[in-house]
């Protein structure tokens, strides 16, 4: 079994088990970022030399108070040595959680930092396009000119001053 399905599987079990999927989703999310800004931590924990015992220990003092089932979750992981199925997991809980409950992940890019309002106004027109609730990230990018890039689910929709100059250059040579 390939470590996707094996992730994806992981992922399935414990939204099916958790009693509060809403926390569940922003622990194991706290949980990959602390992991991936510390590598240190994921190298000790997926070391094949460090005793099991050892990460367990490990883990029980920085992650405390997880809620159900995310300590079965590490012990399963520690126990099989796949911890490094770790980010996966949280990246395939957050999608099936968002597929249940109609959320719609977005990320905004604008040649300029945008206001408040304008950013609610993008996210509600993007709310009505997708008829559900969207998570809205926004990032700066000064090389598109102006206008917007928006990334829906994996879709982009690339409303650039740099994308229609480089469409009309297409067009016209």
């Amino acid at each position: 079994m390939n470590d996707t399905k094996s992730a994806r599987r992981y992922a399935r079990a414990i939204i099916e088990t958790a009693t509060d999927t809403l926390a569940v989703r922003d622990e194991l999310a706290a949980i990959a970022s602390t992991l991936k800004t510390n590598p240190a931590l994921f190298e000790a924990l997926s070391n094949p030399a460090v005793p099991v015992a050892t990460k367990k220990s490990i883990v029980a003092a920085i992650f405390t108070g997880l809620s159900a089932p995310l300590p079965r979750l590490f012990d399963m992981l520690i126990d099989g040595s796949r911890i490094e199925l770790f980010p996966d997991i949280a990246h395939r809980y957050r999608d099936e959680w968002n597929e249940r409950n109609n959320v719609h992940a977005a990320r905004v890019v604008s040649a300029l930092p945008m206001d408040a309002e304008t950013t609610e106004a993008i996210r509600r027109a993007i709310e009505t396009a997708v008829s559900g609730t969207v998570q809205m990230e926004t990032t700066v990018d000064s090389t598109l000119v102006g206008g917007l890039k928006v990334e829906v689910d994996g879709h982009l929709f690339d409303g650039s001053v740099k994308a229609r100059l480089q469409a009309l250059r297409r067009h016209l040579v």
